[in-house]
């Protein structure tokens, strides 16, 4: 996502929503705007997502240095990661089922079953529908690709517990709170969800 979108939607959301123009006034979010412009390899990306899962940052930080480090490599490839042993993946603090999940989608990119050039052309209900056939990829891990891998800038992926936390802070929700009511907080954000929602992250 270049400097022309961001800032453009920074102009979008401190015009349109009173709560999000003081996120952004008070919040410099330099580590989250700069994972807007940064890029990764999209095998990457998804199997970062996996270790990801249920997991702290710390926690998923550490697993993912050890196992590039057993890679050797600076990011995930297929081909290198599905010939590492079970047990050298398992001792790097990977469960067995995001094992057999991350050898999978392996497999779907060697095979070309998974080809990220025609991802990329695809929209995001296209992609979200195409990353959910593969084992381990729900819809909170396919809206993490869509924003961190496609940087497509109008992603709101209310699976995410940090950012249903912030809204209910900023918002004054409460945690219980149907999921009509995130939409309804956020439908001023379009066409530029994503950056809110790294703001949010941020600003919690």
């Amino acid at each position: 996502m270049n400097e022309v979108i961001i800032k453009a939607a920074k102009r979008h959301l401190l015009k349109t929503d009173k709560v999000m123009a003081g996120l952004i006034r008070t919040h410099k979010p330099y580590a989250q705007v700069n994972a807007l412009k940064q890029r990764s390899p999209y095998f990457h990306v998804l199997v970062q997502s996996i270790i990801n899962q249920q997991l702290s940052v710390k926690a998923a930080h550490t697993i993912s240095q050890r196992l590039l480090a057993c890679q050797g490599s600076r990011f995930f490839n297929a081909d290198k990661l599905y010939k590492l042993p079970e047990n050298t993946l398992r001792n790097c603090g990977i469960s067995r089922n995001k094992i057999r999940y991350i050898k999978a989608i392996a497999t779907a990119v060697m095979n070309n079953e998974l080809n990220f050039r025609k991802l990329v052309r695809q929209d995001d209900d296209a992609v979200r529908d195409a990353l959910t056939q593969l084992p381990g990829i729900g819809r909170w891990s396919a809206d993490m690709f869509l924003m961190s891998a496609l940087k497509r800038p109008d992603v709101l992926p209310l699976g995410d517990l940090v950012l249903r936390k912030s809204m209910q802070r900023y918002y004054t929700l409460a945690p219980e709170c149907r999921q009509d009511e995130y939409l309804r907080i956020a439908e001023p954000w379009r066409p530029y969800r994503t950056i809110a929602c790294r703001y949010l992250w941020s600003a919690l």
